[in-house]
């Protein structure tokens, strides 16, 4: 749900597995972007980052797709002291491009917060990487059986029930933060995504990427996506219209003639509006509306499961449980939470 396991290479290692992208106002003057990655952390996948990822926040000017500035974080394997040492650099212009050649910006060791200076503006910022409650809440067993009912020529909206369930209660995500001056983004607004690849060639290799909430479990379902969704996670979001406009439409179009709409086909192309390229538009110092295709941004305590939900089915339908809002301070994001629950999926890794 959200990006979690959705496909054979995220299930496989969850170091790789970007699960949610989260970009908002931070303190005055800055915004804050957080990338979450092994979902069900210390059960179903790692407590640590992968040493051989490069881990990107790329952001586009004028809501373009062509990458501007890359916020490149990297880590090395555990140390002694149970904490790996991270690096954070920024690339501008082709470098963005590249996933590799920025200039560094701070570094320190995961749990801590690490001052960033030299990013361009004057401004000082901060990064944090390490383990926290997972922000996300879903009633992931309701959307499944919502869509497996739309494949089945059926319209169903009774599923999502006024007590709905949140599979991601009492479960943990590692994440990284940063928090940066809004004069180092510039002043248009922007597109604002999140890419993971991996040093296992000559050059870095693309295995993850991450925009929209919820784009990827209303229109790509395992197993008969998995295909896609690696195309997907590889690709870029320039193409993103072009390769699954179609798709989008389709399933948009399908479930408002089940659902009796008045304009099947104007409804489609409107959700295809919304969720395509699969960025995150956002302006630096307007607060955050989360709604996909005009909204600005996403907070941690926002309702994406819900709102991404209503977009596709035309009518409010998703009810899932209100997430928790972010904490006062920087990295904002909640403490681990401890529970006794089994894995969501798989076995626990043997190491962090």
């Amino acid at each position: 749900m959200s990006h979690h396991f959705d496909s054979a290479a995220d299930r496989a290692d969850g170091r790789i597995n970007a699960c949610d992208l989260y970009v908002f106002p931070g303190a005055p003057g800055t915004t804050a972007l957080i990338l979450t990655v092994n979902p069900d952390a210390g059960r179903s996948s790692h407590t640590t980052f992968r040493p051989d990822a490069v881990y990107e926040f790329v952001l586009a000017s004028d809501v373009g797709t062509v990458e501007d500035i890359a916020f490149q974080v990297t880590f090395t394997d555990l140390g002694d002291g149970g904490q790996q040492h991270v690096r954070v650099l920024r690339a501008n212009g082709p470098a963005a491009r590249e996933s590799g050649g920025g200039a560094l910006l701070g570094e320190g060791h995961t749990g801590d917060v690490v001052p960033l200076s030299g990013n361009g503006s004057g401004g000082e910022g901060l990064a944090w990487a390490g383990l926290a409650a997972d922000p996300f809440t879903a009633d992931g067993a309701a959307l499944g059986a919502f869509l497996q009912a739309v494949r089945e020529g059926r319209y169903d909206a009774k599923i999502f029930t006024a007590s709905p369930s949140n599979v991601f209660a009492g479960r943990d995500v590692t994440a990284i933060a940063l928090q940066l001056p809004d004069a180092a983004l510039g002043r248009t607004r922007l597109s604002v995504w999140a890419r993971i690849s991996v040093l296992d060639h000559v050059l870095p290799r693309q295995v993850n990427r991450i925009g929209q909430a919820m784009f990827r479990p209303l229109f790509f379902n395992p197993p008969d996506s998995e295909a896609e969704i690696d195309a997907l996670n590889a690709g870029s979001p320039a193409h993103d219209r072009d390769t699954y406009g179609e798709r989008v439409r389709t399933i948009a179009g399908t479930i408002a003639r089940l659902a009796g709409l008045p304009d099947p086909d104007g409804h489609a192309a409107g959700v295809a509006e919304a969720f395509l390229p699969d960025v995150v538009t956002y302006r630096p110092g307007q607060p955050t509306v989360f709604h996909p295709g005009d909204g600005n941004g996403r907070a941690l305590g926002d309702n994406a499961f819900d709102h991404a939900v209503a977009v596709l089915a035309g009518s409010a339908l998703g009810n899932s449980s209100t997430p928790s809002p972010a904490t006062e301070e920087f990295p904002y994001l909640s403490a681990p939470q401890p529970a006794d629950l089994p894995p969501l999926t798989g076995a626990a890794p043997t190491a962090g």
